[in-house]
């Protein structure tokens, strides 16, 4: 690889070709790339020109950061490339290096794909239980089972709904979580359909917070609402 940076020309060649190869490839596995026409509008329509540009050679992250930094002035100077792994992009490398596959998703993103697929296909609560294989999604407690924990009670699967703020009724909002987590974690967190806490939805954790961790939390509200 060179020390010179790819012209704009040549990046927005490799941005039109790699939109190509993505709905020929993987579109039908649901990886996403950003919907825009010229590959400087956004960071990830930038990260992936420079990497496709130079297809499967090791790129280091400092090199895409020079050209986002030169063909969007504004942006940050450290890019986190790696995310892009999160959706469905399949990245290689190590030590602040990337490569690109542009031809097959991430093993991780079908993987993933697949279990997601199989959730949702789910035609019941009977078969969303059998998916999570009758236990509870967040601590994997077994159903008709006790649970030490709380004193030898059995344990009951419940419709835990993942997001409070989503339709109770939506399919896809719904994890089967034991009678205790339940009840413990009531409305106040969002969880993926791992059964795993990644939000808050309500005021209460932050009422329940310790007065350091609240004014964390006050610091970050003013630097994003001022």
């Amino acid at each position: 690889m060179t020390n010179s940076l790819p012209t704009e020309s040549e990046l927005q060649e490799a941005w039109i070709e790699l939109q190509e190869i993505h709905e020929t490839y993987l579109l039908p596995y649901e990886v996403k790339i950003p919907h825009v026409d010229q590959y400087y509008e956004t960071a990830r329509s930038i990260w992936l020109a420079v990497l496709f540009y130079y297809k499967e050679e090791q790129v280091h992250k400092d090199v895409i950061s020079d050209v986002c930094q030169r063909d969007k002035p504004g942006l940050a100077r450290d890019q986190q490339v790696r995310h892009l792994k999160r959706e469905g992009w399949h990245l290689s490398g190590k030590g602040g290096y990337h490569s690109l596959d542009p031809f097959q998703p991430s093993p991780e993103w079908v993987t993933e794909r697949n279990r997601r697929s199989g959730r949702l296909g789910a035609a019941d609560f009977t078969q969303l239980k059998k998916f999570y294989g009758n236990a509870c999604a967040t601590c994997g407690a077994k159903e008709g089972r006790p649970d030490p924990r709380y004193g030898q009670d059995i344990v009951a699967l419940q419709h835990g709904h993942m997001d409070p703020a989503k339709p109770a009724n939506d399919k896809d909002n719904i994890i089967p979580q034991c009678q205790f987590c339940n009840r413990a974690y009531r409305s106040d967190y969002v969880f993926d359909d791992k059964g795993r806490v990644y939000a808050v939805a309500d005021v209460g954790p932050v009422r329940r917070a310790s007065r350091q961790v609240q004014k964390k939390i006050y610091e970050w509200l003013m630097s994003v609402f001022g």
